[in-house]
């Protein structure tokens, strides 16, 4: 879906390009270069684990950015539900804590 919009935006701008060799990079052509890629990164010191959080949709399987992030401010223990996911097998009502 994000794919294509960027793909849009890419074409309206008039962009000469091949877009006969168009990849999404999570593709399960590209994914294990990309994979490669991260690990080569992270052996030469480009990326590094750190205590931060990232956004990752479960519906996706992908990193988001900030922008398409929701942000909830909780107080104490709250069950939320979780639309793209199947349940809370431990919850009555399918929630998580959170």
């Amino acid at each position: 879906e994000y794919g294509n919009r960027i793909t849009t935006q890419l074409r309206r701008l008039g962009s000469s390009v091949d877009w006969s060799r168009e990849r999404f990079t999570m593709d399960e052509m590209c994914s294990k270069a990309v994979i490669e890629a991260f690990n080569r990164f992270h052996e030469d010191g480009l990326l590094y684990r750190a205590e931060r959080l990232g956004n990752w949709s479960c519906a996706l399987k992908s990193a988001i950015s900030d922008i398409e992030v929701d942000y909830i401010e909780l107080e104490g223990r709250t069950f939320l539900e979780v639309k793209t996911h199947k349940g809370n097998a431990n919850d009555p009502k399918g929630r998580y804590e959170f």
